[in-house]
């Protein structure tokens, strides 16, 4: 899988945020709430589209979370989150207190486009990340998210009590509405693929730019991002796409915004969004053994596969294919994806054309090993394709088995 996420949920989030909703703490990291300054609630208004944090129903829009602190503040400072706490710190000489300051950070994008299956009851259906279930075309990209401002993003312990905080029964955690929205646009401007408002769960998932877990705050059940610290939703999480089933080839333009409501103060607002130009490519035939262009992730890719054997088997029949010690069949070490295809052609299986695929075997929590169930095909065999779940790192193996588990 993509980098795990810090034990918490996506990103998906995903990944470690499976808990139930958790329960309010009212401690001093408790849920945020939405204001224009004060600790009041949310008032009715028209969408903000000013500069700045939205004064009508921005979270403490004056960056002053006066009631955190104890004692309280001098006037010359404001209570802060900063390193995952907070402290009495000295005010602007405009008397404004400390923000954060996130942005999209564009040199991460790595954007592919790959086929992947939607059964109907897919957590992607539920949320509107998709236009239909059965096969759609996906353009995928990671959205990278620093925080380089002298505060920290704090949402605290999600609340349904806070308008922007959703809670995900698919995914079995709290998203916040409205932190990323993508499009896909067309060369004059026009939204060539829907775009939509992705909703994340805010975590520390690296320091920035060192890209290590040292000295991480913030996850799942208390959500926000520490300056010095980013926010990555990698290619491979739900929703981490586009759906261009219906877009004709082309150059197009991704655009990626953050903050789109201004419900979070920043100190700067003009960094939130990027374009970068992304291309949606012929659906033509691929050989799946090739090597990759790029790095890439997951089971869907149509590169850097490699023929294990061609095997044979009753049509009919239920069959086990696998690599996973912890299922009873196979043996693996790192992390590794399966797929089965009906042909020894390689141009012919391509991920639409596989009759089983499979990152993880789910026989345990832990298990990063595959395992495929599947009918045999009426041809009588099929050719087991492996390879590593992340291209970029090639350090995994997989010592398959198979076996008839049915008629």
């Amino acid at each position: 899988m993509y980098a795990s996420r810090p034990l918490l949920v996506l990103a998906l989030c995903l990944i470690g945020c499976d808990s139930a909703p958790p329960a309010v703490d009212g401690g001093g990291m408790d849920a945020a709430i939405a204001d224009s300054g004060s600790d009041a609630g949310v008032d009715a208004g028209p969408p903000w589209s000013g500069p700045g944090c939205n004064p009508t129903d921005g979270i403490e829009c004056d960056g002053d979370w006066t009631d955190r602190c104890d004692p309280g503040c001098a006037a010359t400072e404001c209570c802060a989150p900063v390193g995952g706490s907070f402290s009495c710190v000295a005010r602007t000489e405009d008397g404004a207190c400390p923000a954060a300051n996130i942005w999209v950070d564009a040199d991460r994008i790595a954007d592919a486009v790959e086929w992947r299956y939607f059964p109907e009851d897919d957590c992607a259906i539920a949320e509107g990340c998709v236009a239909a279930p059965g096969w759609r075309r996906l353009l995928r990209f990671s959205t990278w998210t620093p925080n380089t401002g002298d505060a920290d993003l704090f949402l605290g312990v999600p609340d349904d009590s806070v308008p922007y905080f959703v809670y995900s029964e698919c995914h079995m955690h709290y998203h916040f509405n409205g932190y990323a929205e993508y499009e896909l646009r067309a060369g004059d401007g026009s939204v060539a693929a829907t775009g939509h408002k992705q909703a994340f769960c805010l975590l520390d998932f690296y320091r920035y730019p060192e890209e290590d877990e040292r000295g991480v705050v913030y996850d799942c059940d208390n959500q926000g991002i520490q300056t010095g610290f980013q926010d990555v939703y990698g290619s491979d999480l739900d929703c981490q796409w586009v759906d261009v089933t219906d877009v004709t080839p082309g150059d197009y333009t991704l655009h990626i915004e953050l903050n789109t409501a201004h419900a979070l103060l920043e100190s700067n607002y003009d960094d939130n969004s990027t374009d970068v130009t992304v291309t949606i490519p012929e659906d033509v035939v691929m050989d799946v053994t090739a090597p990759c262009d790029r790095p890439r992730t997951g089971p869907d890719r149509d590169c850097g596969w490699t023929r294990e054997s061609m095997r044979t088997c009753t049509p009919g029949a239920t069959m086990t294919v696998g690599c996973s010690a912890a299922c009873g069949a196979g043996l693996c070490t790192g992390d590794t994806v399966m797929r089965i295809c009906p042909t020894d052609d390689p141009t012919e299986c391509n991920a639409r054309d596989a009759i089983a695929v499979n990152d993880e075997s789910g026989c345990t929590d832990a298990d990063s090993c595959s395992q495929t169930v599947f009918t045999c095909p009426d041809s009588g065999s099929y050719v087991v394709l492996t390879g590593h779940y992340d291209t970029a790192f090639p350090d995994s193996t997989c010592t398959v088995a198979a076996f008839s588990s049915g008629p």
